[in-house]
């Protein structure tokens, strides 16, 4: 499970329940952690990673969704249960702890874990160069995948960029041929560095590429959402002329994956020849977005 390229960590649950409706909800919250559950997960804990002993914690947090309160708050209440329930044990702010004890609020619900897993689950050896705003590794797979890769694949990524997507690609198994290219001189160059072999790369425009019709078995990108990247002449006009190249390199029956931030343009200058077959909703580092599975009429 932890080779499917799509996890990036693991964790053995401490607490789950409804977010609590109160005054004092990280009070609230870290309550829920018991000596009991936090005993049986530390036994676990050592038992997959031996390597990594000691007697040293953090807490990290994530929130999603508008919260009454401040992910720092959450810390503290849970630094403060911590130190309660492991007395001969020091809290560490960085990376070096022995144990993680991570609270992700999502909406409506917590969940409290213990971590088993290493940074090295989310990273990849091979992403050596980095942009900003840049795919992460195991969305880029989750990606690919809803792309139904086959071996005789032609698979293009016209708005490339770190080239995240097109090593992905390759990790998950053999193509007739990965290309990809990107408008700015600067994320080919690090497409070639993370891609490295793996794809064939090239400087162009994405709504006029120079490739001919019904070459493509499988279009998969992550265009920009405006937020960080502008595009020149609008989102809108980007996308339109991005799906119309699709529709044009797209074999009958081909895919077409795109993940944006904008879902509402996207569906809103779709061409009629791609037909949408589903809609996959993201969190990503909290900003949501939708990866639209389409497929050429």
């Amino acid at each position: 499970m932890l080779r499917c390229g799509l996890i990036e960590d693991a964790f053995l649950t401490l607490a789950d329940l409804p977010t609590p409706r109160a005054r004092n909800v990280p009070a609230v919250l870290a309550r829920t952690l018991t000596r009991e559950a936090l005993d049986a997960a530390l036994l676990d804990h050592h038992a997959l990673l031996a390597k990594r002993r000691g007697r040293s914690y953090r807490v990290v947090v994530r929130v999603a969704g508008r919260q009454p309160f401040r992910r720092e708050q959450v810390e503290a209440a849970f630094l403060r249960a911590l130190a309660a329930l492991l007395p001969h044990w020091v809290p560490a702010r960085e990376s070096a702890a022995a144990v993680e004890v991570w609270v992700h609020v999502a909406g409506g619900r917590t969940v409290v874990g213990l971590r088993v897993s290493s940074d090295e689950l989310a990273q990849r050896r091979y992403k050596r160069a980095h942009l900003p705003a840049s795919l992460k590794p195991t969305v880029a797979r989750a990606l690919v995948l809803w792309s139904g890769p086959c071996p005789s694949d032609v698979v293009l990524d016209p708005l490339a960029g770190a080239g995240t997507v097109l090593r992905e690609r390759a990790e998950a198994g053999r193509a007739t041929l990965i290309a990809g290219g990107d408008i700015d001189p600067a994320a080919v160059a690090a497409a070639r560095t993370n891609a490295g072999r793996q794809a064939a790369l090239a400087l162009w425009d994405a709504t006029r590429l120079p490739l001919r019709a019904a070459s493509v078995d499988a279009l998969i990108t992550n265009p920009p959402y405006g937020r960080q990247h502008e595009a020149p002449g609008g989102i809108e006009a980007l996308y339109r002329g991005l799906l119309r190249e699709a529709a044009r390199l797209l074999r009958p029956g081909g895919r077409c994956v795109v993940l944006t931030g904008e879902p509402a343009i996207l569906a809103r200058v779709a061409p009629a020849a791609l037909r949408v077959r589903a809609r996959h909703r993201l969190l990503m580092r909290g900003l949501a977005a939708t990866a639209f599975i389409m497929e050429r009429r």
